[in-house]
């Protein structure tokens, strides 16, 4: 043997060597998260979950002034409310925004101003906490103390924001005689938001909820859609998708019609894109559809609690086709949503918003809980 395979032969001996150290001292591979002993039950999912991961970090601005802003455009929808406008209200400084409203020649002016003295008329009103109760009802199936403590600054911010806009309102003095009189003047002259204003008020002559309808008012041609969709549901149809172009709660309900039909074939795919768009926009009914996993039995039929009909959801959510890590995603969605104060002081769909994601985490597989979490994390 010459010099050169000495030297070869020294190499590779050494490289063996070396190999063999690495491997003793490397870690044992991991078993994937998913896998069972051969002992487990067939099903992949645990009796036992791993803990739900936190939330997403929430909102850094203050949670009432959060709560305030999500209230106002919640109650103020007759038409665009100005940023400024808004950071006057939520600041307290009712008094002079309605005069401005009152003042203003703006299509949709009045009917705000109506809405405001409506929302100050609601704050002046004996404080109830049965809502309070309700929440907490609604979320004690969680079982999930990050959800609790979510709901308690909720319930804590609502009382420090509906006080501040109380305040102003009381210090603003609203005259609502004089507001009806320019109601009726704005919806003689053929202003829509006010038309459907004392329509949806109960208060306004039988025609006014068409004639604001067929000017354009999303709200009326929501109503519209709603009381047509039993009967006329072709009619209640091309009703939601006239209103689905400018109000999420309708685009909500359009897409739950689009899934069943309404008249005509059902279209799935539309009807998942723009249950989707919806809530995407934060409307509660899509979030609560999307949210759903478990079934017809179980389907999550979330409105507002100042909502003037509740809409029917589609009799099998599993149509949509979405897996359980994509209802995971939006009911993670759904409940930041409701942390965040997106909800304004409603405090019973916040409640069920914050109950949905720990619910579905323990149906989960660990696999299915690692793409949910991915998905949300999208989502987000």
């Amino acid at each position: 043997m010459n010099g050169r395979q000495l030297t070869l032969l020294g190499l590779a001996a050494g490289t063996a060597v070396a190999v063999a150290l690495w491997w003793r001292s490397s870690p044992a591979p991991e078993r994937p998260a998913d896998a069972r002993p051969a002992s487990a039950a067939a099903d992949a999912r645990y009796d036992r979950p791993a803990p739900l991961p936190a939330a997403a970090t929430a909102a850094t601005a203050p949670l009432p002034g959060r709560l305030l802003h999500a209230q106002l455009r919640t109650r103020l929808r007759a038409a665009a409310l100005p940023r400024e406008w808004l950071e006057r209200l939520a600041a307290g400084e009712v008094g002079e925004v309605a005069r401005q409203l009152s003042e203003a020649r703006a299509p949709g002016s009045v009917a705000l101003l109506a809405e405001l003295a409506a929302l100050c008329r609601a704050l002046g009103a004996p404080a109830a906490d049965a809502d309070v109760s309700a929440a907490r009802a609604r979320l004690a199936a969680a079982r999930e103390p990050a959800a609790d403590t979510a709901l308690d600054a909720l319930i804590g911010a609502r009382r420090e924001g509906a006080a501040r806009l109380a305040a102003g309102c009381s210090a603003a003095h609203l005259d609502e005689a004089a507001i009806g009189r320019q109601l009726e003047l704005t919806a003689r002259n053929g202003d829509a938001a006010s038309l459907e204003y004392l329509a949806l008020e109960g208060s306004g002559a039988a025609g006014r909820l068409e004639s604001a309808a067929l000017l354009g008012a999303p709200r009326a041609q929501l109503s519209l859609g709603l009381d047509h969709l039993r009967g006329q549901p072709a009619v209640a149809r091309s009703w939601l998708e006239a209103a689905s172009k400018h109000d999420a709660d309708a685009a909500a309900v359009y897409g739950s019609c689009l899934l069943v039909g309404c008249g005509a074939a059902p279209e799935v795919a539309a009807g998942r894109a723009t249950l989707e768009s919806a809530a995407r926009r934060g409307a509660p009914f899509a979030l609560g559809l999307l949210s759903s996993a478990d079934g017809a039995d179980n389907v999550l039929r979330w409105t507002a609690a100042d909502a003037r009909l509740s809409p029917l959801p589609p009799p099998n959510v599993e149509v949509l086709g979405l897996s359980s890590a994509e209802h995971y995603a939006w009911a993670a969605l759904a409940g930041q949503l409701a942390a965040d104060g997106c909800f304004g002081f409603d405090l019973e769909l916040a409640a069920e918003a914050l109950a949905a994601r720990p619910r579905l985490w323990r149906s989960l597989s660990p696999a299915e809980a690692a793409a949910g979490e991915q998905a949300a994390a999208a989502l987000a």
